[in-house]
């Protein structure tokens, strides 16, 4: 069955159970009024509706490519195809021989297809989306001062939960089923993220400049956050415990939120050396003296006794601190463009090598990347890497896609038994067919356009559009609300 004919008999499958449902109001009804039975006949006409339109929406898949790749083992396949059952790959093979032995489910042929585990966007501020294109080429100071604090402070629920959506687009389009975001009113990301249908690390980023007040109330918030999280139930909302940076949090802010990640079984994330000055930063604002990142981390809790940090930017590591961090179980995140933009230096590619710390690649926001396109970071990232590094385009498709395992706990792969988090880009004006896709994903992005993307096995980009978004909708809002910031930080307006 193709793709489209298996959508219109899901739809007939949900206008069936929404018949049959009817009648089975009907029946809840009669065996209330003649038989005594406590029948409530919403809940039996509804619970047998939804039954019978999600047996009709969870179909069993095959979703065959002129390529796929899989990074995990640096091999790239022709003529290749999965099947998705349960939000997991039962089977993988060639393409023509799964369709032969599957031939009652649902069919997906995309020509020129590249069929690829779908990308972690490992650190971004989604709603950031709202501040981009407002600054030249400033400097990380007088970035934030001139254009972030001043627009932040007009930001509330509404705004932040909009500039999520219209992020979480952009990454969907791009190939990404998951991010790791740190901002406030994170409420609001969880539910845009929740509404596309992506995963999520939610993070609230707490500052408190030594001011105790401040820190027990970031606290208090990162806490509420985390109970949010828990009561969802939702295998693809998880959290973690988000102290900002060293320089803007007071030491020991640090040490009880690492005591706060141990109590709840959560990882820790933080901002980095993302700038050259941050040891005098944290010394002159905390009366400390930082020699290297690593043991000021261990003295403070954030690293070891069961906290393995991940750390963002991390610009200006040395190799020892790389190996040190990487002792600890910690993680990298490595952001060549936001660190270009912001004049603070390209991300020490042969030191993470080297030191062998599992390490993943990130956007950063908006307003300091100006995009939210996984393929081009991956892109910068090979081309800072340079000849003779170490790091080949399958290292780089790795940090793309591997982060999902440390971050939403699923197995990455296109083998039996791996998540069915794909995403299927096809090859367009600006690649070559006949060339290597892996190659040509890394190098000519232009070329690639995300058709479809998988979470779980469930769409979330179909035929190059996010299921249940109308863009031209979406951007009217967006617009709607830029301006009104702009307006209200010009005194004008709202």
């Amino acid at each position: 069955m193709s793709w489209d004919a298996a959508k219109r008999v899901s739809a007939a499958l949900g206008g069936f159970g929404l018949s049959f449902g009817l009648c089975s109001f009907g029946f809840g009804v009669v065996c209330r009024a003649a038989f005594g039975l406590r029948l409530s006949p919403v809940l039996v006409g509804v619970k047998l509706y939804f039954a019978i339109l999600v047996s009709g929406l969870s179909a069993m898949s095959v979703v065959v490519g002129d390529y796929a790749l899989d990074p995990g083992l640096g091999r790239v396949y022709r003529g290749f195809g999965v099947v998705v059952e349960g939000g997991v790959i039962v089977d993988a093979g060639e393409g023509d021989v799964l369709v032969g032995r599957y031939p009652r489910y649902e069919r997906l042929v995309v020509k020129r297809g590249v069929i690829v585990p779908s990308f972690v966007d490992s650190h971004t501020h989604l709603a950031m989306v709202l501040l981009r294109a407002r600054a030249g080429l400033l400097g990380m100071g007088e970035w934030f001062s001139e254009v972030v604090l001043p627009r932040e402070r007009l930001l509330g629920p509404a705004e932040v939960g909009l500039g999520s959506l219209v992020g979480g687009v952009e990454l969907a389009l791009s190939g990404a089923s998951g991010f790791v975001d740190m901002y406030f009113h994170e409420e609001s990301v969880v539910e845009a993220g929740r509404r596309l249908g992506l995963r999520g690390v939610y993070t609230y980023g707490m500052v408190d400049n030594g001011d105790p007040a401040k820190a027990e109330s970031e606290l208090r918030e990162t806490r509420r956050l985390a109970d949010l999280v828990a009561s969802l139930g939702d295998r693809r909302v998880r959290t973690a415990v988000a102290p900002h940076t060293p320089y803007t949090c007071f030491p020991a802010l640090l040490s009880e939120a690492a005591t706060l990640a141990r109590e709840r079984g959560l990882d820790l994330h933080i901002h980095l050396a993302e700038r050259a000055d941050e040891k005098r930063l944290t010394a002159e604002r905390f009366g400390v003296e930082v020699r290297d990142w690593a043991s000021y981390l261990s003295g403070l809790g954030v690293l070891g006794g069961g906290v393995s940090p991940v750390c963002f930017h991390c610009t200006h590591l040395s190799q020892d601190e790389f190996l040190a961090l990487g002792r600890g179980g910690g993680f990298a995140v490595l952001n060549p463009t936001s660190n270009l933009r912001l004049g603070n230096g390209a991300p020490p590619i042969r030191s993470v090598l080297s030191s062998g710390i599992g390490f993943g690649l990130g956007t950063d926001g908006a307003a300091s990347n100006d995009d939210l396109s996984m393929l081009s970071e991956a892109k910068l990232l090979a081309l800072l890497a340079g000849v003779g590094s170490g790091l080949d385009v399958w290292g780089v498709l790795r940090a793309l896609t591997l982060p999902a395992e440390r971050f939403f706990g699923v197995k990455v792969g296109l083998r039996m038994g791996c998540t069915a988090d794909l995403a299927v880009f096809r090859m367009g004006l600006g690649s070559n067919p006949a060339a290597d896709p892996a190659l040509g994903l890394v190098f000519s992005p232009g070329g690639f356009k995300c058709e479809y993307l998988f979470v779980g096995g469930k769409p979330v980009v179909e035929a190059g559009s996010v299921v249940g978004v109308d863009v031209d909708s979406l951007m009217d809002d967006y617009e709607r609300a830029v301006y009104s910031v702009e307006g209200r930080l010009a005194g004008v307006g709202r």
